[in-house]
């Protein structure tokens, strides 16, 4: 790895770590959330009882949790991380829902520390955007899986297709002088456009590529603060260093904001995810 390239690693590894404690404090609560965004991932994994299955970037616990769930006790889930505290958040989780078959590895997806042929699916939500070689860490799951298996991957399209980002990246700027996502050098949306993930699968060296697009939109009922976690997850350490005056005017500068979405008196919240899969 290049300098350049360890440095990028190095300065994601410390903002995630800044976020950490907010991913942890909030999973429990938006299970129903991570149930929506799983589904199009787990479907396009084709999960079977008794594989062994790669989970990149699981963060507080989605979808490695569920995915064990679905192998059952004769497969096996490993969850990495490149956070520790994220790590053992979902350690925290698995152990309070009995699960059994999962191990934790802390772990770089370009530079994954398991023997070629050792998987038969690899799964990663929300996490390639955030590395500084994607194509790299594609190869790198091509190299562990074994022949006929499959690799999926969601990412977000494009930021003016996702109502809860694009709201709370424009009030926050305003507010404070730089948005969520203006403190990653990868932005979340930067394989977002049509086509970008199939190209990214195929140039890793994948013979058989797709790229899916899902879309739906949420109903949330007014009056509900539903941008909160949200907020927190994406501020990190920095929400926690704001006073109250502060929370108090973002979260009533971003309420003002959302109005414009309410429709027959629900907001309607936009969202785009992209999956690749690109199967041996």
């Amino acid at each position: 790895m290049s300098e350049e390239a360890e440095r990028q690693r190095q300065s994601a590894q410390v903002l995630w770590q800044g976020r950490a404690g907010a991913w942890d404090k909030w999973a429990d609560r938006l299970a129903e959330m991570a149930a929506r965004m799983n589904a199009p991932l787990l479907e396009a994994a084709r999960l079977a009882p008794g594989q062994h299955v790669l989970d990149l970037a699981s963060g507080a616990g989605q979808p490695a949790l569920s995915v064990a769930e679905l192998v059952g006790e004769q497969g096996e889930v490993t969850a990495t991380d490149v956070v520790p505290e994220m790590l053992e958040a979902v350690r925290r989780r698995a152990e309070r829902d009995g699960i059994t078959n999962m191990r934790f590895e802390h772990a770089d997806m370009e530079q994954l520390p398991f023997a070629d042929r050792s998987f038969d699916r690899v799964t990663c939500r929300f996490g390639l955007m955030f590395t500084p070689d994607a194509v790299r860490a594609l190869a790198e799951c091509r190299r562990v899986l074994k022949p006929g298996g499959l690799a999926a991957f969601m990412v977000w399209g494009p930021e003016e297709d996702v109502t809860m980002f694009r709201v709370i990246n424009e009030v926050v700027r305003d507010e404070l002088g730089e948005s969520p996502h203006d403190q990653h050098e990868f932005k979340p949306f930067r394989f977002g456009e049509a086509g970008v993930l199939g190209r990214l699968f195929r140039t890793a060296g994948f013979p058989d590529v797709t790229e899916r697009e899902i879309r739906f939109s949420p109903r949330v009922d007014v009056g509900t603060p539903f941008w909160q976690p949200n907020l927190e997850m994406s501020l990190g350490k920095r929400f926690a260093e704001l006073d109250e005056a502060q929370v108090a005017k973002l979260n009533e500068s971003l309420a003002e904001a959302f109005a414009a979405y309410v429709e027959d008196g629900r907001y309607r919240l936009d969202s785009h995810v992209r999956v690749g899969i690109g199967s041996l």
